[in-house]
């Protein structure tokens, strides 16, 4: 099968990437990097400091010194953008608009039977929605219709919830809208960040995917639900108070020493 995964250029984005060419074999991938941030997520201090150490850090300076550290050795448990490009010898390149006919032709080129949006930035027109002839599945790090929109993680712990959920919908011409094929949910961990909580809620996802995919393997129907429009909720990103609210309720966005715990695992 033929798979054009798109996926954000940061460190969840890498994580997801990672466990999605380690646990599914036997497809023919090419991946597509997303690398855009709207005005409002540099202007707000807390988000811009949240890029900072998802993106910023980790591309500019972090991802480069691994690189020229390590050489060839690609033993290591996560493997940077450029290493799984080596390791797996896919063609790996980073898109500025994925709607654009510059890249609408690359994905026809590509020929695609199925895409793989998972924390992608861009919303599909339907030029991109109507290329693969199995459509594109969005993995959505939140339970729907209930968390959707962005920030997903954070709005779970911001309203208390027990469990943080992570949905496989199948894209349509809405936001976080289309019929779903599964949600997986974990047990929020009020101690750890919400970038904690995001690094481990992707491969949730990739293991929905990995269902799916063989299913279509072996013809077998892919049943989807619709969305329980009653439930909906669309959330916007938080604004400079609702950062200071969860940080005065005790949760973090980011710690530390879970950061450097996950930059071990790039280590071989």
């Amino acid at each position: 099968m033929k798979i054009v995964i798109c996926i954000k250029l940061d460190l969840e984005g890498c994580i997801a990437l990672n466990y999605l060419l380690k646990n599914i074999e036997s497809h023919d991938f090419s991946v597509i990097l997303s690398d855009k941030f709207s005005a409002i997520e540099r202007q707000i201090k807390q988000s811009s400091d949240f890029i900072f150490y998802e993106r910023d850090l980790l591309v500019h300076q972090i991802f480069p010194l691994i690189e020229k550290s390590y050489g060839q050795d690609l033993s290591a448990q996560y493997l940077t953008f450029n290493q799984m490009k080596t390791k797996y010898n896919i063609p790996v390149v980073v898109s500025e608009d994925i709607n654009s006919k510059k890249w609408e032709k690359y994905i026809k080129d590509s020929t695609p039977d199925i895409i793989l949006s998972i924390r992608n930035d861009f919303i599909f027109k339907q030029n991109i929605i109507d290329i693969p002839k199995l459509g594109i599945y969005n993995v959505h790090p939140g339970s729907l219709p209930e968390y959707r929109g962005v920030y997903a993680p954070f709005r779970t712990m911001f309203n208390s919830e027990n469990k943080a959920g992570c949905t496989l919908h199948k894209v349509d011409q809405g936001i976080d809208t289309g019929p779903i094929y599964d949600i997986k949910t974990m047990p929020v961990d009020y101690s750890k960040s919400v970038l904690w909580h995001m690094c481990q809620l992707y491969p949730l996802g990739i293991d929905l995917i990995k269902g799916l995919l063989l299913k279509y393997e072996s013809s077998k129907n892919i049943e989807t639900f619709p969305q329980d429009e009653s439930k909906r909720n669309y959330y916007t990103f938080p604004t400079s108070e609702e950062f200071d609210t969860f940080s005065n309720n005790g949760y973090k966005l980011i710690n530390n020493q879970e950061y450097i715990q996950i930059l071990e695992k790039f280590r071989p």
